[in-house]
């Protein structure tokens, strides 16, 4: 699953900054309220994996956080988030850099 922002062509995993005396976790919860419309059940929260690649739309990198969730509730698009949608692997062209990576290691089986 992968959101649009605004005009966006590319598209990335919902998410955004960790605030001053956030956790990575408090932080990814409180986007995902926020971008999504769902709550996390906080007590299935597992790390996955950290993915560093180009940012989209500035120079840079970009830290992925990736975990694996319990989620309540339905997804729809809040906040500046435009849409969602299940895009497949093999659909690379429609994704920004740093999701490419994420989806290239899945592919290779790379573990977390």
């Amino acid at each position: 699953m992968l959101v649009r922002v605004r005009d966006n062509q590319l598209w990335y995993l919902p998410g955004g900054t960790i605030e001053t005396g956030e956790t990575a976790e408090q932080a990814f919860v409180r986007e995902i309220d926020e971008e999504l419309g769902v709550a996390i059940d906080e007590k299935s929260i597992r790390f996955d994996r950290r993915i560093v690649g180009p940012a989209l739309g500035r120079e840079g990198d970009v830290e992925l956080n990736c975990y694996k969730v319990q989620w309540i509730g339905d997804v729809s698009p809040r906040a500046e988030i435009s849409e969602i949608a299940f895009i497949d692997f093999q659909e690379t062209g429609k994704m920004a850099p740093a999701i490419k990576i994420l989806v290239n290691k899945l592919q290779q089986g790379q573990p977390s």
